[in-house]
C-alpha cells in the first residue's frame, strides 16, 4: 500500500491494466491508508504536521467505519482505480451537496478524488470524471460543485481543465482551530 516507485517505467502497460470498480467493504485498509497519504502529499504546503498526525492516528477507528460511510446507489457512489491489487486512486460524489449553499440550490457533490501521486497526470481523474457523470446522468443529475481549498493550485487546475467554473462564493475549513479558504467550482451538466 502507498509504495514508493522510483519510476514508471511503461505507461502504456500500467493505463491498460488500471481497473475502475465500485468500492467494496475489503478495502477498507487500503481505501484509508491511500486517502491518508495522499491528503498528506496534497496539502503538506498547507496545513501543519498535526493535522496529518491526527488523521493517521485514527486509521483503526476509520477503518472499522469504512463500510458503513461507503456505498453505491442513486444517492451516493465510490470508486476505485485498482492496479495489481492495489488502490492507487479514488472518487466519491453524492447526489446532494453537503455544502448548506450548494444543496439548497439542487448541487450534487463531488466530495473527493484522491490519486496516488505517482499516477498523477496519467487520465485516471478524467476517467473518475467521466464515470461520476454516467452515474450522474442516470440519476437525473445536472449540475454539481467541488469545494477545494483556495490554495490548493494542483488540483484547481485540474477541475479548470474539466471545464468547471470558480464561483463567488467562498468559506473557511477549519482544521485544528485554524481557518482555510476553501473555494468551488460548479459544473452544469446540461
Amino acid at each position: 500500500m502507498c509504495k514508493k516507485v522510483d519510476r514508471i517505467y511503461d505507461l502504456g502497460e500500467i493505463m491498460k491494466n488500471i481497473v475502475i470498480r465500485k468500492v467494496k467493504p475489503e478495502d477498507a485498509k487500503q481505501f484509508i491508508t491511500l486517502r491518508n497519504f495522499v491528503w498528506r502529499d496534497a496539502y503538506k504546503h498547507i496545513f501543519p504536521e498535526e493535522v496529518f498526525d491526527e488523521r493517521e492516528n485514527n486509521l483503526s477507528e476509520m477503518i472499522d467505519a469504512f463500510s458503513s460511510r461507503f456505498y453505491n446507489d442513486n444517492t451516493k457512489m465510490v470508486y476505485v482505480a485498482e492496479y495489481k491489487g492495489e488502490i492507487i486512486g479514488y472518487i466519491s460524489a453524492k447526489s446532494t451537496s453537503n455544502y448548506d449553499y450548494y444543496f439548497d440550490k439542487g448541487y450534487a457533490e463531488i466530495m473527493a478524488i484522491y490519486i496516488h501521486p505517482m499516477y498523477q497526470g496519467r487520465g485516471i481523474g478524467s476517467k473518475f470524471k467521466n464515470v461520476f457523470l454516467d452515474w450522474a446522468k442516470k440519476n437525473g443529475i445536472t449540475k454539481f460543485v467541488i469545494g477545494v481549498l483556495k490554495d490548493n493550485f494542483k488540483a484547481r487546475k485540474v477541475y479548470e481543465k474539466w471545464g468547471c467554473n470558480l464561483d463567488d462564493y467562498t468559506q473557511s475549513f477549519v482544521q485544528l482551530g485554524v481557518s482555510y479558504d476553501e473555494v468551488f467550482y460548479t459544473y452544469n451538466l446540461d
